[in-house]
């Protein structure tokens, strides 16, 4: 029998299959026993996967604040830092002097202004005194004149002592910061990625000392292409699944505005719920971000174990009226042990998915009962059959 169709299709070939064993003598062979599973229909998100990876929120280069030298560096790489625990501390002595100078300073400060008040109380009394003697005989314009003049210098005095107080007051906080600044601390709760000083190490004011990474405050950065994030606004929740197949849920936080010129994409950044998961994810970790591409859509589904490979092509077979017949599918997304398909079979239909290797098309089939145990254990059914169907096909040819 000739079969004229379009060469390279893939229908034509299966049909043309199809057509040789139904004229064949195997054709008249007993039925072959199988397990089946019907088509069902189910409501599908449909995405499509982006490549994104964890990122850290606070990540920085802990800088040293003035110049000196590193006397203490008590952490290494990987240690655990929280925020305030010390880094490493400089060359303190000469600021610890320069605090207690400053102390004194201010001591002497306030003992002058102390002398100063005091110098001015007595010059007001004495003009006071001047003032008194106004309406009697021993009252000397003079002298009031040169009361008032002393008061009014000593007054002053005390204006100058102020000053001074203040001016110590200030070279004792600088002095005291500095002291304070000779100390490097962890800003932020973090884990020490690299160590840029080393004991004895002279550092200048910004010079790095370590870089501290924060392990815990961490989201998920992905590019996606920007006629995709339509869908991705603020607040939308977005499944996103580890190399390990784990399935994170994730909520969308921020979409960039700018688009890479190159790629066409737009950077979003998603917050995940890390309390569901056992570890801890590193920093850089690649995860696979399902980007929304259309409503949800209910479609056909097939247990996995349905779907054949025939010469590149993907198949299933059905039965109908008692017979294999054999259809070329589209798939799409996995949906646990099922995959969506997108053309090929209608839900109610019946899909064979234990005994399906050895099938052709158009050959007799016997559908095994379920056991207790359900679809798996069709396969023994099926299994205790096989033998009996190869001998048959030996007979029949």
């Amino acid at each position: 029998m000739w079969i004229r169709c379009v060469a390279g299709t893939a229908r034509c070939l299966l049909v043309a299959g199809a057509l040789v064993w139904a004229t064949s003598p195997a054709s008249a062979q007993q039925p072959a026993v199988v397990g089946t599973d019907k088509v069902t229909a189910e409501a599908v998100d449909q995405t499509a996967p982006t490549i994104g990876r964890f990122v850290t929120l606070f990540e920085a280069v802990v800088p040293a604040l003035l110049a000196s030298h590193v006397t203490e560096i008590p952490v290494n790489i990987g240690d655990r830092l929280a925020a305030g625990d010390i880094i490493a501390v400089l060359d303190i002595d000469r600021l610890r002097w320069q605090v207690q100078q400053a102390k004194a300073s201010v001591a002497q400060s306030e003992a002058g202004l102390a002398v100063a008040r005091a110098r001015a109380e007595l010059a007001q009394r004495r003009l006071e005194r001047a003032e008194g003697l106004r309406e009697s005989t021993a009252f000397s314009q003079a002298q009031r004149d040169d009361a008032r003049g002393e008061a009014d210098i000593a007054a002053a005095q005390v204006q100058v002592a102020m000053a001074a107080l203040e001016e110590a007051n200030a070279r004792l906080d600088t002095a005291e910061d500095d002291f304070a600044r000779g100390t490097v601390v962890a800003p932020f709760d973090g884990v020490v990625e690299e160590r840029h000083a080393d004991l004895g190490e002279a550092v200048q004011p910004g010079g790095p000392v370590v870089t501290l990474v924060s392990e815990k405050a961490l989201e998920i950065e992905a590019d996606v292409p920007s006629q995709r994030v339509a869908a991705l606004n603020p607040g939308a929740s977005i499944e996103v699944t580890r190399a390990s197949g784990e399935a994170i849920g994730t909520t969308v936080r921020a979409v960039g505005t700018v688009e890479n010129p190159r790629t066409r994409t737009r950077r979003v950044r998603l917050v995940p719920e890390l309390a569901e998961l056992q570890h801890i994810p590193p920093i850089g970790e690649g995860v696979t971000v399902h980007v929304p591409i259309s409503d949800t859509a209910v479609l056909p589904t097939v247990h996995k174990d349905a779907i054949l490979q025939r010469r590149g092509i993907s198949v299933v077979y059905v039965v109908v009226d008692g017979k294999a017949e054999v259809r070329p599918v589209q798939l799409g997304d996995a949906v646990g042990d099922r995959f969506v398909v997108l053309s090929g079979v209608q839900p109610g239909e019946v899909a064979v998915v234990r005994g399906n290797e050895r099938l052709l098309p158009g050959q007799a089939v016997a559908v095994a009962p379920p056991a207790e145990g359900g679809q798996g254990d069709q396969s023994d059914a099926v299994a205790e059959a096989a033998a009996t169907s190869d001998d048959a096909k030996e007979s029949a040819q």
